[in-house]
């Protein structure tokens, strides 16, 4: 692992830690549910860390391995097959949605969500930030419309016109998006 890759690795550990403590604060739900989803999310999370410093499978399959190091290298396999950044995400997910209505923690938690991909697959694939400049423009318009959403989602329900400008701005924003993604 290089040097880059560590770093890498390291802020996608400090994300993955972020994001379960945010959306598990306060702990929601049925107390026996939320402690369940809540191992789950931090069990994804450190797994998903581990895959990361574990790398690639070495490429020696024809060596003999006793017993214990054949188990151990069947493990690291296994926890490398397994996409556990994915299962963090699901389970994040599940637990913020046991918490009452915050449009803005919810807001800032799904930035962090996609901050914590990118720099999992950063650290998967040994690229530098660089290669995602193309993708600037799509993720300027995903952080619009995240903003537009919370915005609309902290906005009373008793507002009309008010309601009805967001949701046309929505649509617009949303086929602007679409347009900049076809683009691409």
């Amino acid at each position: 692992m290089t040097g880059q890759q560590a770093r890498t690795a390291g802020a996608a550990g400090l994300l993955a830690a972020g994001c379960v403590a945010w959306s598990a604060t306060p702990l929601p739900g049925p107390p026996a549910l939320g402690r369940v989803i809540l191992a789950v999310a931090a069990g994804c999370a450190a797994l998903s860390v581990i895959r990361l410093v574990l790398g690639t499978a070495p490429d020696d399959s024809l060596v003999y391995l006793n017993p214990v190091l054949h188990a151990a290298r069947e493990l690291a396999d296994l926890v490398r097959r397994v996409p556990w950044a994915e299962g963090m995400v699901v389970a994040v997910l599940v637990l913020e949605a046991l918490h009452r209505s915050r449009p803005w923690p919810t807001g800032l938690l799904g930035v962090a969500l996609v901050g914590y991909l990118l720099a999992v697959h950063l650290a998967e694939s040994g690229a530098r930030l660089a290669v995602l400049r193309p993708q600037v423009p799509l993720l300027a318009a995903g952080l619009g419309l995240l903003a537009l959403a919370v915005a609309a989602a902290m906005l009373p329900a008793e507002t009309g016109t008010t309601a009805e400008l967001m949701a046309v701005l929505a649509a617009v924003a949303a086929v602007a998006a679409g347009g900049l993604a076809l683009q691409r």
